[in-house]
């Protein structure tokens, strides 16, 4: 008349098994990197970057050793451009998107310091690793990194040589490597 094991070993099993499958509440590790910020995602081309945020003029560009393209994108240079963002910096290798930085204006550096950006990408990616006042996140394919960038105080009257600014940054994980 057995319908299977019953007692508390088994029960003991079955919860065992339950609990190896769930992952403890806030935990994200494992979950994969988002490939794309403010409508660009890696391995995007020139071409298109340039469709989503029409230029008004040439963009600076330099070649690096390893062969990346960087350019630089600032508000106003663009016909159209995301909202919070003062500075986009883009990578790209062999004509394909592998590096974007964004670089949030005073005002939303502000609003959302780099402490508040790393809680809110802890919540996806759970806890980031860490250099300094630098953090990332990594699924072996891409890198998702956050931290302040120095950019020069440009407002007349202004004492400081520069101003941390929130920077959140998307590459492959091969470039990453690299830097």
């Amino acid at each position: 008349m057995s319908r299977g094991a019953s007692g508390p070993a088994s029960r003991l099993a079955a919860l065992l098994a339950l609990t190896l499958c769930v992952p403890p509440a806030g935990a994200a590790a494992g979950t994969p990197i988002q490939r794309h910020l403010v409508s660009l995602k890696l391995g995007d081309t020139l071409e298109l970057i340039r469709k989503v945020y029409p230029p008004k003029g040439d963009w600076p560009s330099y070649r690096d050793a390893w062969g990346i393209v960087h350019y630089t994108v600032e508000k106003g240079k663009a016909k159209q451009f995301p909202g919070d963002v003062l500075k986009m910096r883009l990578g790209l290798w062999r004509g394909r998107l592998v590096h974007l930085q964004l670089i949030y204006d005073p005002k939303a550096s502000r609003k959302k310091s780099l402490h508040e950006l790393v809680g809110d990408m802890s919540l996806a990616y759970g806890e980031p690793r860490r250099s300094g006042e630098t953090y990332w996140w990594s699924d072996g394919g891409a890198v998702m990194r956050a931290s302040n960038a120095e950019l020069p105080v440009r407002s007349a009257g202004d004492d400081r040589n520069v101003e941390m600014l929130t920077s959140l940054e998307l590459m492959r994980h091969d470039v990453f490597r690299a830097k």
